[in-house]
């Protein structure tokens, strides 16, 4: 088995990215709490987010979850998968990113996203960059969330 500083690798290599290739974890379902904690972690206590009462006079009709919290999901239901795990460098960057419809409260989401792109890196020899295009689809397979997220990624010893 490989290791990376003394861990096992369970990700895939820079060579392992097939171009337009679909992955897709697995679902988790949005609560109530995920909202509460996310919102006290963050500071971000809107009402849209905190006050049934409000929220259902908005044109939303309830509470939502906040958009950086869909965005962290989607990031992390693709940590879940260890696509990267051991082989990961660095997070570069987030682009494009789009909240396309609400995500509420017991809906069920996962994560499909596929590499669009890749490069060897000109500053780390050892590594390149690879381009994902990420979507989180609700329980009836609708994209709430969108974005491309770029990353440094370890290429394979030799």
């Amino acid at each position: 088995m490989n290791k990376q500083y003394g861990n096992p690798v369970r990700g895939m290599w820079f060579e392992d990215f097939v171009i337009d290739s679909y992955m897709h974890t697995v679902g988790r379902t949005i609560s109530e709490s995920d909202i509460n904690l996310f919102g006290g972690l963050t500071g971000d206590l809107y009402e849209l987010h905190t006050n049934e009462a409000y929220a259902r006079t908005t044109p939303f009709g309830g509470r939502i979850a906040h958009g950086m919290l869909g965005l962290a999901i989607m990031h992390g239901l693709i940590c879940r998968t260890l696509h990267v795990e051991g082989t990961g460098m660095a997070m570069l960057g987030w682009d494009k990113v789009r909240h396309i419809a609400p995500i509420r409260i017991g809906d069920t989401v996962r994560t499909r996203w596929r590499a669009t792109d890749k490069r060897e890196s000109r500053s780390h020899p050892e590594g390149g960059i690879v381009v994902e295009w990420l979507e989180l689809l609700n329980q009836r397979d609708e994209v709430v969330l969108q974005g491309q997220y770029t990353s440094m990624v370890r290429k394979r010893p030799t």
